[in-house]
């Protein structure tokens, strides 16, 4: 009895220790997974940040920290920037593509627009857009009157007046006057080179000085106002043909200013 109470029940204490040992076994078997864990969180990491294997040591020894805690502010602000789309700087965004479409559809229509009506571009204007002269003109007969009356209201009504009456004191009248139905050199002359000087007509003095035209009409021009004041108010007058023109002119070619009533009448008469 006594024997039985001091080691109790054989088939008891046989069952404790079979459980002593199987929690010995079972925490063995723990110990030697976290030894593998441990082992395996050691090895470094190919390509591994030595950084993160630092923290990463802190954390098995039992003090944790959190790995982001370590960077900066601007490394922060530089990681997120990296996720987000990079906005373009002002002025630099790129417009829509209808604008560009616009744009190249209004420098197409200039070129078609200056290409189409500007014409052609040439050093020779006055060539390029002179109608050509007909190679067969036939020779149309001057007009001396008709030609003359157009050169006189261009020229000589100013002064000479529509009816040729001329102005009191500084112009002549044309009509009845002996210088212009007389010999025809006298108006030629003064029509080519001009007059200066005191003049007396009908006692009435006149004195205005008369330029030349002999640079600003041709030949047959002068040769049609003089036939035409020859035979316009109230006078009647031989022709004067354009030869005789070219001829006086080639004959006074040498007198240069206008002239006078003597210089005149010594020229003809010599």
């Amino acid at each position: 009895m006594a024997d039985e109470q001091h080691f109790g029940n054989p088939g008891q204490g046989g069952d404790k220790d079979r459980k002593r040992d199987r929690d010995k076994d079972q925490k063995h078997d723990r110990d030697k997974d976290k030894e593998q864990d441990r082992d395996r969180d050691n090895v470094p990491k190919k390509n591994a940040d030595p950084d993160r294997q630092k923290k990463g040591s802190r954390k098995d020894s039992g003090e944790f920290t959190d790995i982001e805690d370590e960077r900066s502010i601007e490394e922060l602000h530089r990681a997120a920037l990296e996720k987000e789309e990079q906005i373009p700087e002002e002025g630099n965004e790129r417009g829509p593509w209808w604008m560009y479409a616009i744009i190249i559809a209004t420098l197409a229509f200039g070129f078609f627009y200056m290409g189409r009506y500007l014409g052609e571009i040439s050093d020779q204007p006055h060539v390029l857009f002179t109608d050509p002269v007909p190679p067969d003109l036939e020779e149309v007969e001057l007009d001396l009157m008709a030609e003359g009356r157009r050169v006189y209201t261009r020229v000589c009504q100013s002064c000479h007046q529509q009816d040729g009456a001329g102005v009191p004191g500084a112009f002549p009248p044309l009509g009845g006057s002996d210088w212009v139905v007389g010999v025809p050199e006298r108006p030629v002359k003064i029509v080519l080179q001009g007059f200066q000087g005191e003049i007396v007509r009908e006692g009435v003095t006149y004195n205005a000085v008369m330029p030349g035209f002999g640079r600003l009409l041709s030949d047959e021009e002068v040769a049609s106002v003089v036939t035409y004041i020859r035979n316009s108010f109230g006078n009647e007058a031989p022709e004067v043909q354009p030869e005789e023109v070219a001829e006086m002119r080639e004959a006074t070619s040498g007198i240069t200013d206008q002239w006078t009533e003597s210089e005149l009448d010594a020229f003809i008469d010599r």
